[in-house]
């Protein structure tokens, strides 16, 4: 697929970016065969599509996306969980005993599956599908950020998690869970993750972040 632009190039609308119209994805159009930009962004190819990332936007719960919430609410049917940026998930529970077996808090931090998404609000699953963060460090990021932290096949979270030690869950609305072998390394892994967000669109990120995280383990 001929394409026109660098991984995470920033683009204009209505920059050409590939000669093969079937190709469109998000954040694009498709004239006469050709895909251009429909929107100011970085581009970037994913799953045999071009897709431009907006600076900009909010998250938009999807079924099958994985989210981090903080319970906001016990309910005698469930859990009111917060999303961030003034976005309620809600896990429906028809036992009042089960709510109560789950042993979930006020305050305690999530890692679950949106199950369905629109005029309802946003339903979340339930029971065995819900992990619950027992310790860690958590932070939030812009959710069109994510595709730059995760990088391609994954290869710029794995090289902060590599270099931190740390383990790193990224929810899709844009919470982070860090969890590592000490507060120094939490640290470390929680600048490289600010400083992803902030210089996405800048070329040589990757290398800044690896020297930054070993100037700061190395103190």
């Amino acid at each position: 697929m001929p394409i026109y632009f660098s991984e995470h190039e920033v683009v204009l609308p209505g920059q050409l970016l590939s000669d093969n119209g079937k190709r469109s994805g998000e954040g694009t159009y498709s004239i006469g065969g050709k895909v251009y930009a429909s929107r100011v962004g970085f581009a970037t190819v994913k799953d045999n599509k071009v897709h431009v990332i907006s600076f900009k936007g909010t998250y938009k719960p999807m079924p099958g996306d994985r989210v981090i919430g903080i319970i906001s609410d016990v309910k005698p049917n469930g859990f009111e969980v917060n999303l961030g940026k003034h976005l309620t998930g809600i896990i429906r529970i028809p036992d009042r005993e089960q709510v109560q077996n789950m042993k979930l808090k006020v305050g305690d931090v999530i890692y679950v599956k949106v199950k369905a998404s629109g005029l309802g609000g946003v339903l979340l699953e339930r029971s065995e599908r819900i992990k619950k963060f027992e310790s860690g460090l958590l932070m939030q990021i812009h959710p069109t950020k994510i595709p730059r932290l995760i990088g391609k096949r994954g290869s710029m979270i794995i090289m902060v998690k590599k270099l931190t030690g740390c383990d790193i869950v990224v929810g899709k609305n844009g919470l982070v869970v860090i969890n590592g072998p000490s507060p120094k390394n939490e640290f470390a892994a929680m600048k490289a993750i600010q400083m992803i967000e902030d210089e996405a669109h800048t070329s040589g990120l990757t290398e800044r972040v690896e020297k930054m995280i070993k100037e700061i383990l190395s103190r």
